[in-house]
């Protein structure tokens, strides 16, 4: 295990693997989320894409590393835009799952069980350099050397590709609702699944990632819907993209 990784943070993520693809379980809020952060992923692809890519083919030919992939509610959604699709997880109850559901989805996604610093010691994978779109989709705020993490995306991304990042800020709204409301009162997330030490703003995001060649300079909040029977059922609805980032938000640029 590198240092880049929280045991402890793995090991409840394996023990939920099971539940990766229960839209009612630990994980709906990464299911409703899934379609804001698709929208956020492909605005800010178009800077990278080939001319003439368009609709369920728009990001055909990239090459794109899943970073914390989970179960692969992201990946199946990133592969059936096109993109050729390289998800990783520590986990590997998380990537057997991962592997059964998109083979049920005739989906071809190259699964792995593996770290970022990891990925790139393999050298018969040619990683360095190797990926036009990184992604770290609800990651960050789980590793535990944040420093390290972001030198791997950084080596593991091309020049000129383009890196993207969703988590929960450092702000009283973000403590208090992402991590406090959603864990304790809603329950829509297994108590202690998020640690209050571990958020970051997206100003101190940006300023870690320029040290590591990385320019931020897309931000988006991903802001929950509510109707009445979400509130009556302690769920959230559906999120959308908005310009307030003091809960949830996005956070893409280009690798220099």
């Amino acid at each position: 295990m590198t240092n880049t990784v929280d045991k402890k943070e793995i090991e409840q993520f394996s023990s939920l693997s099971n539940k990766w693809w229960d839209i009612s379980g630990p994980f709906s809020a990464l299911h409703k989320m899934s379609n804001a952060r698709i929208e956020f992923i492909t605005q800010n692809s178009t800077r990278i894409l080939k001319k003439g890519n368009t609709g369920v083919n728009l990001l055909d030919g990239l090459n794109c590393l899943d970073i914390g992939c989970g179960g692969g509610i992201l990946s199946e959604k990133l592969r059936r835009l096109g993109a050729n699709i390289t998800g990783i997880d520590a986990s590997k109850s998380s990537i057997d799952i991962a592997k059964e559901h998109a083979k049920k989805s005739r989906l071809e996604i190259d699964y792995k069980c593996i770290t970022t610093s990891e990925l790139l010691k393999v050298k018969k994978e040619k990683a360095l350099n190797k990926f036009d779109l990184v992604i770290a989709s609800e990651v960050i705020e789980h590793v535990y050397d944040r420093r390290i993490f972001l030198s791997d995306i950084s080596n593991l991304c091309r020049p000129g590709g383009l890196v993207i990042f969703t988590t929960i800020n450092n702000s009283l709204l973000g403590i208090l609702l992402g991590k406090y409301f959603a864990e304790d009162v809603l329950k829509i997330l297994p108590s202690g699944t998020h640690d209050v030490e571990k958020l970051i703003s997206p100003e101190s995001l940006a300023k870690e990632a320029e040290q590591h060649g990385i320019i931020l300079d897309s931000f988006t909040g991903f802001a929950p819907t509510f109707k009445l029977k979400n509130i009556i059922d302690k769920e959230f609805g559906n999120f959308k993209l908005s310009s307030n980032m003091q809960v949830n938000y996005g956070a893409a640029g280009i690798k220099l």
